[in-house]
């Protein structure tokens, strides 16, 4: 065999081996096909700011968490739209919790600590790092699943531990948009509800 050859077949090796780590470096998404009469969220994996590991939707604090989930990094002007009154209906209602949750391809994961590095920079409140959880994994899949149409806008919702999702927006948030998530707040977590 010619020199040529062995590095032309160590090239695509390579390349194989690289192909194989960029898709093993996120975590997978479990869920069935969406239903809308039943929407579920995707089952992943993720973890947040400050190192703390969660089994996503089942291991977040709340009975009842608003999730705010971006897939772009210039998506959060968006999010920010939504903060105050997440953090004030959390506040409301000792059975509800708020996240943001970037959403990001799993092709990153293997860049994670680095992205993850500049998050945490641009965070410095440890409650705000606590909240912010990253998800690496295949982004189509997921919101596939969770019956997410394109990555252009957020996705808002509320989502119980179990994983159904009771209401949900698309896109900043507007005057309507935030009234119509205190009602359904109250509606799901209010005593007696």
């Amino acid at each position: 065999m010619h020199s040529s050859t062995l590095w032309a077949i160590a090239a695509v090796a390579l390349l194989g081996v690289v192909a194989l780590l960029l898709g093993s470096c996120g975590t997978p998404v479990k869920g069935k096909p969406f239903d809308p009469a039943l929407p579920m969220f995707p089952v992943t994996k993720g973890e947040n700011l400050n190192g703390r590991e969660f089994d996503i939707p089942a291991g977040f604090d709340g009975q009842f968490n608003i999730l705010l989930v971006a897939f772009l990094r210039q998506q959060q002007a968006d999010v920010d739209t939504w903060l105050d009154s997440a953090r004030d209906i959390a506040a409301d209602h000792p059975n509800v919790e708020y996240y943001e949750l970037p959403t990001i391809s799993s092709a990153w994961g293997l860049m994670r600590g680095w992205i993850d590095g500049g998050m945490r920079s641009g965070i410095p409140a440890t409650a705000a790092r606590e909240r912010t959880v990253t998800i690496y994994t295949d982004t189509e899949a997921f919101r596939s699943i969770g019956g997410i149409e394109g990555r252009d806008r957020i996705w808002v919702g509320i989502v119980d531990r179990d994983g159904r999702i009771h209401w949900s927006a698309r896109g900043p948030a507007t005057d309507e948009t935030k009234g119509q998530l205190r009602d359904a707040v109250r509606r799901l977590a209010s005593p007696g509800a």
